[in-house]
């Protein structure tokens, strides 16, 4: 697994590739994740959880960052690389040309996932960056790209990797984790998040532009009239937005109804305690958390961005246009209303995670695909 960001780095496609890597160590695979060392604090090897973690070493500072990076990664996959069977790149961009550029040379096969469309996907992401007619060659020349969604693999095809190529697979839910629960423990998960007798709707994820969270407060504060006092909209997570949301909710007359937990490492007890989970996204890829709170009984009210699209229909949610909060309001308020429709609502939502977006699901789809490009590459040493 080649993740330039991992942990102690924390995000939606680091998390993807850490629930991957530990669900296929469990199942008696041996998985190494390569990531960036940009902390010399960082262990240089350290197992996580049956999987072996190796750091590359980079200059973590500006101007200097991605040079060296590449050239710390370049060291150890040209060094290390044969060891493993396949190679799987999480993210596009430099790291990944340079991954398939020497997975080439070792006769390696490599497989590239791609999570985002639109401005964050693999078209506007090699255009914009440096070298973009050789990055665009080398990308194109992967065995196997995942991709997270049908629009994803659309865009995949448009720029120009061969359809037969392009497998679509979701990002696995840990569901014993993320799971619903009975009323009464919800009840005490409120009392201890000083929510008690409160009806909650819930954003998880980064205070950014792009997680459009202006836009939900916003939205918000066209609803909370025509919600009961009851109702409260807690924001887990932080960002470069949080001062201005703040101070956003505090001056509109109506903050005591909006919660900023900040960063928070329980999340799965915060889906537990809420009753509807809304994202206002303007870009997303298959959005891990709202794949989280289906597997947590939730409805969900989710702009109509790539995995919004493919995976809410009107049996577990609500999508609106993106950048329409005064649709995303409407569903709120109607959501609020109706507790038994969020009740079936979270039912579906849930069937539909156990379906096809558990973790082992997931795992077995990939060992799948693993197993297709080893056998392809034994064939061609046959024929050779």
């Amino acid at each position: 697994m080649i993740s330039p960001q991992y942990r102690p780095i924390v995000g939606g496609y680091e998390g993807a590739c850490e629930r991957l890597a530990n669900a296929l160590s469990a199942r008696g695979h041996t998985v190494a994740v390569v990531a960036e060392r940009r902390d010399r604090r960082w262990a240089l090897n350290e197992q996580l959880n049956g999987v072996r973690v190796r750091r590359w070493w980079c200059i973590y500072r500006r101007g200097l960052h991605t040079a060296s990076s590449l050239v710390g990664l370049a060291v150890l996959l040209l060094s290390q690389g044969r060891r493993f069977d396949v190679w799987h790149v999480h993210q596009y961009g430099l790291h990944a040309a340079l991954s398939v550029a020497i997975a080439k040379m070792l006769r390696r096969p490599v497989v590239l996932k791609m999570t985002n469309s639109g401005d964050d996907g693999i078209t506007a992401t090699i255009a914009r960056g440096p070298w973009p007619t050789l990055c665009g060659a080398l990308h194109r020349r992967v065995d196997a790209v995942v991709a997270l969604t049908r629009e994803t693999a659309d865009e995949a095809e448009r720029f120009g990797i061969d359809a037969t190529k392009i497998a679509i697979i979701g990002n696995g839910v840990d569901v014993a984790r993320f799971r619903p629960r009975a009323d009464d423990e919800r009840e005490q998960l409120k009392r201890a998040f000083s929510l008690r007798g409160a009806k909650v709707v819930l954003f998880v994820g980064r205070l950014v532009e792009a997680k459009n969270v202006r836009g939900l407060l916003d939205a918000w504060l066209m609803a909370v009239t025509e919600l009961g006092a009851e109702w409260r909209l807690v924001i887990v997570g932080r960002g470069p937005l949080e001062a201005t949301l703040t101070c956003r909710a505090a001056q509109s007359g109506h903050g005591d109804s909006v919660v900023f937990a900040g960063h928070q490492p329980n999340v799965e007890e915060w889906m537990a305690a809420a009753d509807v989970y809304v994202s206002t996204s303007w870009h997303e890829g298959l959005s891990n958390t709202m794949l989280e709170a289906m597997a947590s009984a939730l409805p969900v009210v989710v702009t109509r961005v790539s995995g919004a699209k493919a995976l809410v229909g009107d049996d577990v949610g609500r999508t609106v246009a993106t950048g329409d909060m005064q649709a995303v309001a409407r569903e709120l308020v109607g959501m609020a209303h109706d507790a038994s429709r969020r009740r079936e609502y979270g039912r579906n939502g849930r069937r539909r995670i156990e379906r096809r977006f558990t973790v082992d699901f997931v795992a077995q789809e990939h060992l799948r695909l693993y197993s297709e490009l080893l056998h392809r590459a034994a064939m061609k040493v046959r024929r050779a």
